[in-house]
């Protein structure tokens, strides 16, 4: 890559943010430019090992220690003669350590080997945090304790010494010089005492004098030293050479750690920053990307450019991040094709560019004798020579510094130029010519940074199809120039303005149509609302009528099971004896007390009808204006279904109600304004649905959408905890099919991380 677009992207201080993670030296110095690849086949396998690695970091069984640098060892590996600095162990124990981590993380029986394991552990206990064999050591202890003894001996003789003979001495106290117990013999007794003389105090005073026998004692003390010093030795010597004969699998292993370092780098940054998983295709299509420089003051842009289109010229006021839009979409090109990944939403996709050619900031050199616009050539030229299909190519503000009308000129023949080339380019630009001339080529599209006309400052938001004006009067305001100078700017401007009067005009277009478009999905949601509900009560009559019918069955089997009794009396008394007045009267009443019952059911079943008829009415004709649902939404008759029911046009929408959920509309005199009562509460802001089934939670989460768009609000959080991710993913996967949702997207980790979801709805 292009050292001027590793500049001009800040590529490095992207980077920075994902080494900040790394484990390892190795592994740091992997996070570079040199990742960058335009094999989608190598690009999707990192991307799926860096998958893996965030699906164990959220089930955080495991935590990883860092690798200490082994860049010493192996230079003393590569030495043959040389044997191992202790500090040099002392980081390969700590290395090994953090090995058997890793290998617990990735499952991985090859990084756990049991000789360099034990190397591990015997460096551990043998050497201190200094490199220096522990005094503690099993095979140094012992010499210390005959160290001690021998010193013990040494200074219980000189203490007896002294104390039997206190007139020939200086001092009651022995001595110490050169590690080795002398005594301090007065000048004057130096003949009393038989030993060598080994100094003499700077007066000349005293003599310090080692007796025959304190040689012995002082020789034997420095030879337990000496042993202990050599056995020190032997123990490094022989972790030295255990090392050196495991070096080549060390390296091997530092290899691996160092490849799955830069992946678990990026994987920590996916994770703190909530980066999606991209696409690859023809076609560029960014969703709420963020610049990862940028962190929270970062507002989310979205920005599509069509199979065919492969020049995008981005315009608007200064100062309304232009610059920053297409910075944007190339620092998300270039972590795409690292890691597969990239601060954005789901659903986007981009393409695969073999090289990222820029032309960003100030060219001017005064050691190159260059000027503004002679550092743009210069460089653009550069950029032609390397141009190819596969290129992405950045050019901001091509052809300032110089004549408008040439500039303009330069940058449409670039323009057509890449086009020929078949590079995707992205440009900045406020020349009208330039923004006419990508309206005239269908290779090419305009796209504007939207600026709120009433106060005066830029969204942030780019508008797709529309060039945008530079309101160059609106900014100097707003930076404070004088209001004498912006008055005399504004009567300046003549009717050759009329390029950006056609801007506003279509800007003005663009806001109408939103809030059309918005318009119909709140009234989408009302009509989905009103067939839910119309759905719900069919199912609640319904539940009612069987209820109704099974408690008349119940009445009709006690009227059944009497009537069968009385039957029954009555033929036993006509079969026995004979046949009498009273028993004949008998069944002639039986007779007619269950015609009597006939018909009074029968009169109970018209009257239902009859009430029926009278509350509905069923002589609806096409054409008549009818008031549909609980809202009394003025809708059409199209057609008569027949049975009660009707299709019915509302707006732009077809439905089918039943008679029962309309009723003739009254005549419009007038234009009148039609207000909306409607049932839905107040949203809560934050909706906690934890405990609930998805079915539930959905439903929770519809209606906190429609009260937010009935109150006008644009986004609210839901809690859905973390449990076993069913909540989550069934409520994500229901959000992403929604038109009314702009976006949504995980809490950061002090503010719930990914138990809690925040939710955009759209303008």
């Amino acid at each position: 890559m292009r050292e001027r677009t590793i500049d001009d992207l800040e590529v490095e201080l992207v980077l920075d943010q994902v080494r900040r993670h790394s484990l390892s030296t190795e592994g740091r110095r992997r996070i570079s430019v040199e990742l960058f690849s335009d094999d989608s086949g190598e690009v999707l396998a990192r991307r799926e090992r860096i998958a893996l690695i965030i699906t164990r970091l959220v089930a955080g069984e495991c935590v990883l220690t860092p690798f200490p640098s082994l860049e010493g060892l192996f230079e003393s590996g590569r030495r043959k003669a040389v044997d191992f600095d202790g500090l040099d162990l002392v980081a390969l124990s700590d290395y090994i350590a953090s090995l058997g981590l890793l290998a617990r993380f990735e499952e991985n029986t090859w990084l756990a080997n049991e000789e360099l394991a034990r190397l591990g552990r015997d460096i551990a206990e043998a050497l201190d945090g200094e490199g220096h064999v522990k005094d503690s050591h099993p095979l140094v202890r012992p010499l210390y304790s005959a160290l001690e003894k021998e010193r013990e001996r040494r200074q219980s003789y000189a203490e007896d010494y002294i104390a039997h003979n206190a007139s020939l001495f200086q001092s009651s106290q022995a001595v110490y010089r050169n590690e080795r117990v002398m005594l301090p013999v007065r000048r004057e007794s130096r003949s009393a005492v038989q030993g060598y003389v080994q100094g003499q105090s700077a007066t000349g005073s005293t003599f310090f004098v080692e007796p025959f026998e304190l040689v012995e004692l002082n020789n034997r003390v420095t030879l337990a030293q000496d042993e202990i010093m050599r056995v020190k030795r032997q123990i490094l010597l022989s972790l030295s050479s255990r090392t050196r004969s495991l070096l080549p699998l060390v390296a091997q292993m530092a290899h691996y750690v160092a490849d799955f370092d830069f992946h678990y780098s990026f994987a920590c940054q996916i994770r703190a920053d909530r980066w999606e998983a991209v696409g690859f295709g023809e076609d560029m299509r960014i969703v709420s990307a963020r610049h990862p420089l940028l962190g929270a003051k970062a507002v989310p842009i979205s920005l599509s450019a069509p199979k065919g289109k492969r020049t995008i010229v981005l315009s608007g006021a200064n100062a309304g991040g232009k610059t920053v839009t297409m910075k944007t979409v190339a620092i998300l090109s270039i972590l795409a094709q690292m890691c597969g990944y990239a601060p954005l939403a789901q659903g986007s996709v981009l393409p695969l560019y073999t090289s990222i050619l820029t032309d960003i900031g100030d060219g001017q050199s005064i050691t190159d004798d260059f000027s503004t616009f002679s550092g743009h050539m210069s460089n653009i030229a550069s950029i032609c020579r390397e141009a190819r299909p596969s290129s992405l190519i950045l050019l901001d503000e091509i052809g300032s510094g110089t004549d408008p009308a040439e500039g303009a000129a330069l940058t449409d023949s670039l323009l057509d130029y890449f086009k020929g080339v078949g590079a995707m380019v992205l440009i900045t630009s406020h020349y009208n010519q330039v923004k006419l001339h990508a309206y005239g080529d269908d290779a090419m599209m305009n796209a504007s940074m939207e600026f709120d006309e009433e106060g005066e400052r830029p969204t942030f938001r780019v508008i797709e199809g529309l060039p945008g004006d530079s309101h160059a009067i609106a900014t100097a305001r707003r930076m404070g120039i004088p209001a004498v100078v912006i008055r005399s700017a504004k009567e300046s401007l003549s009717s050759s303005s009329s390029v950006s009067q056609l801007i506003a005009s279509l800007n003005g277009k663009s806001r109408a149509l939103d809030r059309k478009v918005s318009e119909a999905a709140l009234e989408k949601r009302r009509y989905e609302r009103l067939a839910k509900e119309a759905e719900a009560k069919e199912r609640a009559l319904e539940e009612e009528r069987l209820r109704l019918q099974e408690g008349e069955a119940d009445e009709l089997g006690r009227w059944m099971k009497e009537a069968r009794r009385r039957l029954e009396r009555l033929v036993k008394d006509v079969s026995t004896g004979q046949l009498t007045k009273e028993k004949t009267r008998a069944v002639k009443d039986f007779i007619a007390s269950m015609e009597d019952e006939g018909t009074r059911a029968q009169e109970l079943v018209e009257e239902g009808r009859a009430r029926r008829r009278q509350a509905v009415r069923t002589d609806y004709e096409v054409g008549q204006e009818v008031l549909c649902g609980s809202f009394h939404r003025r809708g059409t008759i199209l057609r008569v279904l027949g049975k009660g029911r009707y299709q019915v046009s509302i707006d732009s929408m077809k439905i089918d109600l039943g008679a029962e959920d309309i009723q003739l509309a009254p005549v419009e005199g007038k234009a009148s304004v039609a207000t909306f009562a409607s049932r839905i509460p107040a949203p809560s802001l934050t909706l906690d649905v934890r405990g609930m089934r998805l079915e539930a939670a959905i439903e929770a989460v519809d209606d906190e959408i429609e009260a937010c768009l009935v109150h006008s609000l644009s986004t609210f959080s839901i809690i859905h905890g973390y449990g076993n991710g069913i909540l989550s993913q069934g409520i994500h996967a229901h959000l992403k099919k929604l038109r009314s949702v702009k976006e949504y997207y995980f809490a950061r980790p002090e503010d719930g991380g990914m138990g809690k979801t925040y939710v955009t709805l759209a303008d």
